[in-house]
């Protein structure tokens, strides 16, 4: 388990308000707007990809399924609003930086809060509800703390001001297969902006420039986040299953997504037994499975599946492990 902490500051753009008595009380920073529309650039990363970062996915593993359940936030400032907004960001950010398969059609309907016990972690119901998402990595989280504040002006008719926002995160990864803590990070992050208020705003219209701008210093958070569990992924081996046998062909779930290439050979194995402490019933971890033999990617199935053939071996089964040879 490694442990790392961080800190990030984004600066938000001076919005300098004149004209007329009756020009709007506030504006969105321009700070907020440009953050705002990196969600619609996600597409066009993929048509960027070259043929440079097409040959460089060739030598590194297979990316795993990852999923981040809604952090929460044990803040008294805000909701579980943030908490989900964060855990959307994080995904979006791994996605985009191509470092996991994110699953577009899952969905849980528990969040962080559900597995912490106080600062500790309930292992084995994080682990049963990962495997039920079919997925590789589970990620939780919590927004410890979340700091707003303003100064400015409080009299004349333009009132120059300027707000903060920083928060303090944690998040953890958990290896699904494994049943293991591979990352433990905490991170602090900011946002600054200050605009120019024509009489004074609104009670409406001050919590709105607040979310928004705690809302930046978790996107930032975010951002840290993704680097590092990037990081922590690139050292974890990959893992699939076999998700069917129709008579020489066999099906994997996991294929172009993921990152396998055609002609790649993959070792099976069957599925290790879960093993407890006799003494506390405590769950100690997944056994290595039994080598069965080796399959040969042969061609792709939708979006993130393969079709293999058998290359050696034989007497494979559904739900047998799978793994670059």
């Amino acid at each position: 388990m490694t442990r790392r902490t961080g800190h990030l500051t984004a600066t938000g753009v001076a919005l300098t308000v004149a004209g007329l008595a009756f020009a709007p009380a506030c504006a969105r920073s321009q700070k907020y707007k440009d953050d705002q529309g990196t969600y619609a650039t996600d597409s066009a990363y993929d048509s960027k990809v070259g043929t440079a970062t097409t040959r460089a996915d060739r030598f590194a593993q297979p990316r795993k399924r990852i999923y981040a359940l809604p952090f929460a936030n044990i803040s008294p400032v805000g909701g579980q609003e943030f908490g989900d907004f964060l855990a959307d960001e994080l995904l979006r950010q791994l996605a985009t930086r191509r470092k996991a398969v994110v699953p577009q059609n899952i969905k849980s309907s528990d969040t962080s809060a559900d597995f912490f016990s106080g600062d500790k972690v309930r292992l084995t119901p994080l682990v049963r509800e990962g495997r039920r998402l079919g997925v590789a990595l589970l990620i939780i989280g919590r927004i410890k703390r979340i700091v707003y504040r303003t100064k400015g002006d409080d009299v004349g008719l333009f009132r120059k001001k300027e707000a903060l926002a920083a928060v303090d995160l944690e998040m953890r990864l958990f290896d699904v297969i494994n049943s293991k803590e591979v990352l433990l990070d905490e991170k602090s992050a900011d946002s600054s902006a200050s605009h120019v208020d024509v009489f004074s705003a609104d009670d409406t219209d001050m919590a709105g420039q607040r979310a928004e701008l705690v809302k930046m210093a978790l996107r930032s958070g975010a951002e840290l986040f993704a680097k590092d569990a990037g990081h922590a992924l690139a050292k974890l081996s990959w893992e699939g299953r076999i998700a069917k046998i129709s008579g020489n062909s066999v099906y994997i779930n996991a294929g172009r997504q993921t990152g396998l290439n055609l002609g790649d050979i993959l070792k099976v194995l069957t599925v290790g037994e879960d093993v407890y402490d006799p003494v506390t019933g405590a769950y100690m971890g997944r056994a290595r499975g039994q080598p069965k033999g080796t399959l040969e990617v042969v061609d792709y199935l939708g979006p993130d599946g393969a079709v293999a053939s058998v290359h050696s071996g034989g007497n494979f089964s559904e739900n047998d492990v799978v793994q670059l040879y």
